[in-house]
């Protein structure tokens, strides 16, 4: 109970400060609930190894910038272009996991595509023939976001491990896979 309530209100010092020395540098960073969020349950979620998940994350935000990209130029602007590129993103997301073979969880993908495709999709919609100057300072905005809430969280997880953590042994730590097959 006092890693949750130590972690909440961490992340919740971070989300405050983010946009008020967001303001002061005139990073122009948007709502901090969705990127810190994000970075915390990348770095707290079980399963995996922390870096195969950020570089699944990675590669999830990747896959997202580049089905946006796919829409803006070469799919009409209707629900069927929105649709085939929904789908391949996803079905990306998916072979990217099986080609990794378990060291990247499809969680961490879904996370990556489903954090940028929310925190850009009103950005787009507004301006779709932006897409090069919107999606950079979108992404980098989120990405900041996202580190932020990350490091916070995974601190938090290093100074305050979980009992649970503590008392299993190492041999049952490393044959773990919880939430690394999804």
């Amino acid at each position: 109970m006092k890693r949750t309530l130590i972690a909440g209100f961490a992340l919740a010092i971070v989300a405050f400060a983010a946009v008020y020395i967001g303001d002061a540098l005139n990073l122009g960073l948007p709502n901090p609930l969705l990127g810190v969020p994000v970075g915390a349950v990348l770095a707290l979620a079980p399963g995996g190894q922390k870096l195969g998940r950020y570089i699944g994350f990675l590669i999830g935000v990747l896959l997202a910038l580049i089905g946006t990209a796919i829409n803006a130029q070469f799919m009409p602007s209707s629900s069927s272009g929105v649709a085939v590129t929904a789908a391949l993103t996803l079905a990306l997301a998916t072979l990217a996991t099986a080609v990794a073979m378990g060291r990247m969880p499809l969680w961490s993908l879904l996370l990556g595509v489903g954090g940028f495709a929310g925190s850009y999709d009103y950005v787009y919609n507004d301006k779709p023939y932006e897409f090069l100057n919107t999606s950079t300072l979108a992404l980098g905005t989120f990405m900041v976001l996202v580190n932020l809430g990350y490091l916070t969280a995974a601190l938090i997880d290093w100074l305050f491990p979980e009992e649970s953590d503590e008392a299993e042994p190492e041999e049952a730590k490393e044959s773990e896979t919880v939430g690394s097959e999804i």
